[in-house]
């Protein structure tokens, strides 16, 4: 079969014939229900749970950054670690945890960190860009102080994040990742994470934990009503 005979069996059940100009497109992005859906912060609050904890996610609220601050330390004591990497100094984070960090004598990285030495860590502490309500997914952008390796090496990731940082939906997620783009803070790569990692063969065999951290941890502060 010569390759006008193949596009044309292709066309013709489109009503379309080879070599046709494609259809104008009259929508451009999601359409404006979904774009324009009502949200509080209630609403994305309790969206964001349900989505996460139903992908094996955990999370805990905080009324103050103090008590935050306790519930680090609190988790970080009964997960029992004993090698913590974090996010440096110069992190964006969203909640000041660096005391918490410092007791723990939590592994620190910047751009003179020799990776190597976050190869073991059983526990990486980080911060995130936002939260999408929508998916329960959390949006990372890896840098200079924020090197991926602290969330992708070890079997628990701990994300530190404020209620004010949950967005509806995927899109506004990614025009937050353009702004920053166009404020010149160029990340290395982003990462959308939902819920702990999943790995699954051909026969549907699903493993937790392969390619990522088995356990994820939210700890959020409420500073919005």
């Amino acid at each position: 079969m010569d390759k006008a005979t193949f596009l044309e069996r292709i066309a013709k059940p489109l009503g379309r014939m080879p070599g046709e100009p494609p259809s104008p497109r009259t929508v451009v992005g999601v359409p404006s229900f979904w774009a324009d859906r009502p949200s509080t912060p209630a609403s994305r609050t309790a969206s964001f749970i349900e989505r996460f904890t139903g992908l094996a996610g955990e999370i805990v609220q905080y009324a103050s950054i103090e008590e935050l601050r306790i519930g680090l330390n609190h988790v970080l004591k009964d997960i029992g670690a004993t090698k913590i990497g974090a996010w440096g100094k110069e992190a964006p984070w969203s909640v000041d945890v660096e005391e918490v960090l410092e007791r723990w004598q939590a592994l620190r990285w910047h751009a003179q960190t020799e990776r190597r030495a976050f190869d073991d860590i059983e526990v990486g502490v980080t911060s995130c860009v936002c939260a999408i309500a929508d998916t329960g997914t959390i949006v990372i952008a890896s840098g200079p102080e924020a090197g991926r390796t602290v969330h992708q090496v070890p079997l628990i990731h701990i994300i530190i994040l404020r209620a004010s940082q949950l967005v509806q939906s995927l899109g506004e997620a990614l025009r937050e990742l353009a702004q920053a783009h166009e404020r010149g803070d160029v990340a290395a790569s982003n990462h959308f994470i939902s819920g702990a990692s999943r790995s699954s063969d051909i026969e549907n065999d699903q493993t937790i934990g392969v390619h990522g951290p088995a356990r994820v941890i939210a700890l959020m502060l409420q500073d919005m009503t």
